[in-house]
């Protein structure tokens, strides 16, 4: 059952009409169902949810993921994988979660091409190229130094390309984020950044010129809700307090710049992190804010950021719905920031 209090008989049909997709969940939401309970709640149809992070080689990828299908499996009566946008469809038609998997780096693929194959009969479908470090592929937003794709980074993302896996870039250092562009033939995403003209986090937000690249890709911008990202103090990096009209703002700006046919939702959250009130051990606030607060802000590295005003929780995902309808949005630039523009561009990607 959709949670739509308070909501406006126009924003509910909206909200319930939407195939909301979320461009990337972490993977805590896994680990603790109550967050996917939730997001069910708010209206959530399917999401990237990530199975495998920088930490992990292709071993530990492999058993993250046997793990997740297996909860995903022993929860079929609301949870399912889906490899493909009919079947994020079909989810939303039976009142389930469609669960993309997802990568957060390429080190699961260590220096081997045929381990991509592997992964991609298994089921993942979207591969962020680095997460903040260095890899074989490619520069994170995080190292000092800076550099294009290696030559073995072109050929991954080609492989990528020729299976129909989707190619994100959130956390990639500029100079990766713009060869990739150049190269790309399919449409590529930042599942969850935001314009750094508005928020200057360098890597995670992207310049006006990335973005006009990622939408002469076809691709989408996931618009983040990650407090960090929104909102900060421009010469001290501080993290400042923000609102649902703060996100609202970044998705405004892009849709000025390129249109709002290459804008979505990516909320980088997870409400049992926060009710933990304590950052995962691998968090990126505990290993990088101190070092790079130009990338990650100024503020605690063990407890989240508070969230905007808003946009807490998965399921307050109506009152984005209920702000966009009051901002003066259309009703398909509506449904296209809640979900359609990425089936758009993953149908694409992925074929059928």
């Amino acid at each position: 059952m959709v949670t739509l209090d308070g909501v406006s008989e126009r924003a509910r049909a909206l909200h319930q009409q939407a195939i909301v997709f979320d461009g990337l969940m972490p993977w805590g939401n896994l680990d603790h169902l109550e967050s996917l309970r939730e997001a069910r709640q708010g209206g959530l149809a399917a999401a990237n949810v990530t199975v495998a992070h920088y930490p992990h080689n292709s071993v530990r990828a492999f058993e993250r993921i046997a793990r997740y299908v297996s909860i995903i499996d022993q929860n079929r009566d609301w949870l399912r994988m889906v490899r493909s946008v009919s079947e994020i469809e079909q989810a939303k038609a039976d009142g389930v979660i469609g669960i993309v998997l997802g990568f957060q780096d390429t080190s699961p693929f260590e220096n081997r091409l045929d381990l991509i194959d592997a992964f991609a009969a298994v089921g993942v479908r979207i591969v962020q190229l680095t997460y903040n470090s260095q890899n074989y592929v490619g520069f994170g937003c995080c190292e000092p130094l800076q550099g294009p794709l290696s030559l073995f980074g072109r050929e991954v993302l080609r492989r990528l390309e020729d299976l129909g896996i989707a190619v994100d870039l959130s956390h990639c250092g500029d100079e990766t984020t713009e060869d990739v562009l150049r190269r790309a033939k399919k449409p590529v995403f930042f599942t969850h950044s935001g314009a750094r003209a508005i928020c200057p986090a360098y890597g995670r937000n992207k310049t006006d010129d990335q973005i006009r690249a990622l939408a002469a890709t076809g691709g989408v911008i996931g618009v983040t809700f990650a407090p960090f990202l929104v909102k900060r103090d421009p010469v001290t990096h501080d993290v400042l307090p923000s609102t649902i009209d703060d996100v609202i703002r970044h998705i405004e700006y892009i849709g000025d710049l390129v249109g709002l046919d290459y804008v979505g939702i990516g909320t980088d959250l997870c409400s049992a992190w926060i009710d933990q009130r304590a950052t995962p051990p691998e968090s990126s606030l505990r290993w990088w804010r101190e070092a790079r607060p130009d990338v990650f802000g100024r503020g605690p590295t063990t407890e989240y950021d508070p969230y905007p005003e808003g946009l807490r929780r998965h399921s307050e995902l109506p009152n984005l719905t209920q702000r966009l309808v009051e901002r003066g949005f259309s009703d398909g630039e509506i449904l296209g920031i809640l979900g359609a523009n990425f089936l758009r561009a993953l149908r694409v990607v992925w074929g059928g």
